[in-house]
């Protein structure tokens, strides 16, 4: 369509240079546009789909479908030669209920606003207040994914999930750069494999019904999540070291070294799972016991 010299390439079968000449005369360019866009779409759906073959038969059914539809210029062309012609109301041209010049500005205002856009993207939902002020619906892909706030939350969804393989990857390959819901911009680490980013888009819409977007990043993110347990649990290593009665203890036993930290919660809660365990029955009697 923009490279008409392509026709003259001998490199390609004559049978594909007449297609493509032909293609090009009777298609315009918004119509391959909106194709473009709608098997960018089929690809992800193809991707993602239990049964590829049949999302792609879906895609071809929606290309034939938009093909039938009219461009967006008809339509408000359509609309322009509708608000042109008399209104007709049952009580009569002169009657008292006829709309006035008001109100048939909010008419139009009202269908512009609900003209479709594409065959795969939803127009959001407007709705004219008397104000003339106009109040836009949150698009329900974003609403739905505003309980995953903060990547912490994204990570909580996996273990729940119990997705063990996945949790190790998000928290050993991924330096966050940036994230919003449904959104996650990151620096893979050196040993994450190769088709990470896909199947992490993949799981979460599985795990929450809606569309990820995940992608990468050259520089710029922050160190992983197992980057950041092993640095504190080093500081904290380093800061019970420095404690006198540990001093104490190495220097006793130079051979010595730390091995776990716990928290006084952790032994208290630890004392009551051992007071939990119920004591030796006294009728095992012992004949060679003293008493």
């Amino acid at each position: 369509k923009i490279s008409p010299e392509a026709a003259q390439d001998p490199t390609i079968a004559p049978e594909e240079r007449d297609r493509g000449t032909a293609a090009a005369a009777d298609l315009q360019m918004r119509s391959l546009s909106r194709m473009w866009q709608m098997l960018l779409k089929a690809l992800e759906e193809v991707a993602a789909a239990p049964n590829a073959m049949m999302a792609a038969e879906m895609a071809i059914i929606r290309l034939t479908h938009v093909a039938d539809l009219p461009s967006p210029e008809e339509l408000v062309r359509k609309l322009q030669n509708t608000e042109g012609a008399p209104a007709t109301h049952p009580s009569g041209p002169s009657g008292g209920n006829a709309p006035s010049a008001q109100n048939a500005t909010s008419v139009q205002s009202q269908t512009t606003l609900a003209a479709p856009q594409t065959a795969h993207e939803p127009a959001p939902t407007a709705v004219l207040q008397n104000s003339g002020a106009t109040a836009i619906q949150v698009a329900p892909e974003v609403s739905a994914l505003s309980r995953f706030a903060q990547f912490e939350d994204v990570v909580s969804l996996i273990r729940a999930r119990r997705d063990m393989k996945l949790l190790y990857e998000v928290e050993n390959y991924i330096r966050l750069a940036s994230y919003t819901p449904g959104r996650i911009e990151f620096q893979p680490a050196d040993d994450a494999p190769g088709d990470f980013a896909h199947r992490l888009a993949q799981a979460l819409q599985n795990f929450t019904g809606q569309r990820w977007g995940v992608s990468l990043v050259n520089d710029g993110g922050t160190p992983t999540i197992a980057e950041q347990k092993s640095a504190a649990l080093d500081d904290l290593h380093a800061q019970v070291k420095e404690h006198p009665l540990v001093q104490s203890v190495l220097a006793a036993f130079p051979k010595a070294e730390i091995r776990d930290v716990k928290s006084l919660d952790e032994l208290i809660s630890g004392d009551e799972v051992l007071s939990e365990i119920p004591e030796e029955d006294d009728d095992n009697w012992d004949p060679f016991e003293q008493e």
